[in-house]
């Protein structure tokens, strides 16, 4: 005969919890490794040097910016949006969602101005305009250029060696940590059954254990360094 606790259905229902802070983290988190892990976007196996395409980003930013001619402006609008519609529309998101939220900003700091003085909207649209171009054009040459490509270009343009090896080093490190935050939060999500008062204590613990580790990484770097011979001699990733 078995005992009656051990016949008896279990109908326990945990207290549901909105765990929304931990889930949008990590969707946020795991965006941003993907895009630094595959930052491959356009490149194709003929493209244009990263040197070239910095050149040409910087020359049509400056164009962009010091132009006075409105017909030129619309001309760089018309280009930028032309191109753009060769893309998919998965990748479009990421390019005209910054241009957007920057000509957004751009709008409320010169409302104020706009209000007072309506005379000069004019050149307030202009330069609204050129702050969503310019910044399309910077967003394209991100998305079409890989991480690696664009240091390597900075290293030719003889951009300081512990520039380019803090950037590398830091691009690096944050997918590494970012790594170690998303499994850490991971893990929190799974094991949490119910609802959790302890919300801030347990994103606390994610933060130390986050730091702990990278100070870790930090040695560890710092005596691989040793042990190699480091000279400050940087070629890139």
């Amino acid at each position: 005969m078995l005992p009656n606790w051990l016949i008896e259905s279990e109908t326990y229902a945990p207290p549901k919890d909105g765990g929304a802070f931990v889930v949008k983290t990590m969707k946020t988190i795991g965006m941003v490794l993907a895009r630094l892990k595959v930052q491959r976007g356009h490149e194709k196996r003929h493209a244009i040097p990263a040197v070239i395409k910095f050149f040409l980003l910087v020359a049509l930013v400056l164009l962009t910016s010091v132009t006075q001619n409105r017909l030129i402006l619309l001309a760089m609008l018309a280009l930028v949006q032309a191109y753009l519609a060769f893309w998919p529309a998965k990748d479009l998101a990421s390019i005209l969602k910054p241009a957007l939220f920057a000509s957004l900003l751009s709008v409320l700091i010169f409302a104020p101005a706009m209000i007072m003085h309506p005379q000069g909207i004019y050149n307030n649209l202009i330069v609204i305009a050129k702050v969503f171009v310019s910044v399309e054009m910077v967003n394209i040459f991100n998305h079409t250029t890989q991480w690696n490509h664009i240091t390597t270009a900075l290293r030719k343009l003889h951009i300081p060696s512990i520039f380019i090896f803090t950037l590398d080093i830091t691009l690096k490190y944050i997918v590494l940590l970012g790594t170690v935050i998303n499994d850490l939060l991971t893990s929190l999500h799974l094991r949490s059954v119910g609802k959790n008062h302890r919300k801030y204590q347990s994103v606390g613990g994610v933060m130390g254990v986050t730091f702990l580790r990278s100070v870790e990484m930090s040695q560890q770097m710092y005596e691989a360094m040793c042990c190699r011979g480091f000279t400050d001699d940087y070629k890139g990733l």
